[in-house]
């Protein structure tokens, strides 16, 4: 058996641990953020983001920059939006509800449109777009919780500690389960103070912020009312932070151990650049065509993160680790690069007049094409985990406007494909979207409603070790609200 010692972990631990990089940058982290969705302007947004082939709205830049070429009179938009996610679980036959409620600008930018209506030059208009469009939204809470009677996370520590020295541990996790006698030596074996088979609550809480959000300088032009081109610069951002909280505590006072609790911060910031490149083709009045390709965004990534580990016992020794006098935990941080994969986007709109409008997009995206990359780490593993957990799909936006100037009824549906391999870990996600609108002397004022679910299974830990998973339910709303003049 070891001898009771207090272990001070320090930065010099990080650099000679560099199995963490493993934790913080994983295939989640890289469908986390390649998996965006439509935002921007309330009219984008009630009708489901369906604006590929339509333009002449600020969220166009950001889907199909051709849309700048449309635009006969410049602009000025801001859109702040209000929303909520929930998060409904059931692990082991018991189910809990978390929600989480966020104010965001999900839009603002100016569009400078000259146009010029000479028959000897067939160049009819440009358009200079600069502004913002958000992209995604992390905001989320839950709490999973049931009795398991068949594994621990501590089989997780033990399984990476066989056959290692106790001071070869990896960091961040199974050291810090040895520093607090969560699991020790008997006979050179290692050993857990959780047993797996007793039966025991595990419970973790997971608090999910942030979001990506996309700054867009963009020109395009309007080529004999006909051909309309656009390019859009993206230079997004992402900013996110997660805590949680796992705990594990036997039903029964018959054992030594009194339960164990491991806090994990983990603070991600990003930025990357992409560009997009589009057309729109009208061969009718009524009818325009469009397609846009969405280069790899190239992201340079920073993370700062920290985790603390504290065990109890029924004799009132609590043991921590990692957890200094504030409550924090042993810190670190590294530096990457990611890129997400590229998407291509083909649309068509009937056009009916006065009287309203028909949209579709099909927006094509292969996650498998994600890559995290750094200096002196390959990612190999995490790379090739991706590459054989995410398949390439295809996501359809559908919207509808129906005009009774001055006002408009706008309707939308999406559907977004699971980008798992195995549909069983997460369902396709649907988008129900519906707004109002007024224009009227070169004022409108847009409000819209989105709703989305999905379904996901969730692992609290490591599935090999515990192939119970938590049946996830999630749901989210947002509303929109767009002013703007044209000028």
């Amino acid at each position: 058996m070891k001898t009771f010692i207090s272990v001070s972990f320090t930065l010099t631990a990080l650099v000679l641990g560099l199995s963490i990089n493993a934790i913080a940058q994983n295939e989640d982290d890289a469908l986390r953020y390649s998996n965006t969705k439509f935002g921007g302007t309330a009219r984008s947004t009630a009708m489901a983001g369906a604006f590929g082939a339509l333009g002449s709205d600020f969220s166009s830049l950001s889907i199909n920059p051709a849309g700048i070429g449309l635009y006969r009179k410049s602009e000025f938009t801001f859109s702040p939006a209000v929303g909520g996610a929930a998060t409904q679980t059931n692990y082991f036959g018991e189910s809990y509800k978390d929600d989480r409620y966020q104010f965001n600008v999900s839009n603002f930018g100016i569009v400078l449109a000259g146009t010029q209506d000479s028959k000897s030059n067939n160049w009819k208009g440009f358009g200079f777009g600069f502004g913002y469009n958000r992209l995604a939204n992390f905001n989320n809470r839950a709490i999973v919780q049931g009795n398991n009677a068949t594994s621990s996370l501590t089989d997780v520590y033990l399984s990476e500690a066989k056959a290692l020295d106790p001071s070869n541990l990896p960091a961040f996790g199974t050291d810090m389960a040895w520093s607090t006698y969560l699991i020790d030596t008997l006979n050179g074996n290692y050993i857990s103070a959780m047993p797996s088979n007793i039966n025991k609550t595990q419970r973790k809480t997971i608090e999910k912020r942030g979001g990506m959000g996309e700054t867009v300088i963009a020109l395009g032009g309007n080529y004999n009312n006909k051909l309309f081109m656009g390019a859009t610069l993206g230079i997004q951002k992402i900013r996110y932070w997660e805590e949680s909280n796992y705990s594990e505590s036997p039903l029964s006072d018959t054992f030594d151990i009194q339960g164990f609790s491991v806090n994990n911060y983990l603070n991600t910031d990003g930025t990357g650049m992409n560009l997009k490149l589009g057309v729109i083709y009208m061969p009718m009045p009524y009818v325009r065509i469009g397609a846009a390709f969405h280069s790899p965004t190239f992201f340079n990534m920073h993370d700062n993160f920290s985790t603390g580990m504290t065990t109890s016992f029924n004799d009132g020794t609590t043991i921590n680790a990692g957890t200094d006098a504030n409550g924090g935990g042993d810190k670190g941080n590294y530096d990457y690069r990611f890129n997400s994969p590229f998407r291509a986007v083909g649309s068509l709109a009937f056009i009916f007049g006065q009287y309203g409008l028909i949209s579709a997009d099909y927006e094509y995206v292969d996650y498998r094409e994600a890559r995290f990359r750094a200096v002196g780490y390959s990612f190999i593993d995490q790379n090739n985990t991706i590459r054989d957990k995410y398949q390439a799909v295809g996501n359809i936006r559908v919207g509808s406007e129906i005009k009774l100037n001055p006002f408009s009824i706008r309707f939308g549906y999406a559907l977004y494909a699971s980008p798992f391999k195995d549909k069983s870990l997460m369902s396709d996600q649907q988008f129900f979207t519906g707004g109002f609108g007024y224009r009227q002397d070169g004022f409108f004022a847009d409000i819209s409603y989105m709703r989305s679910m999905y379904n996901e299974k969730y692992y609290i830990y490591n599935s090999s070790f515990n192939p119970t998973a938590s049946a996830n339910k999630l749901t989210s709303g947002t509303i929109t609200a767009t002013l703007g003049v044209k000028f």
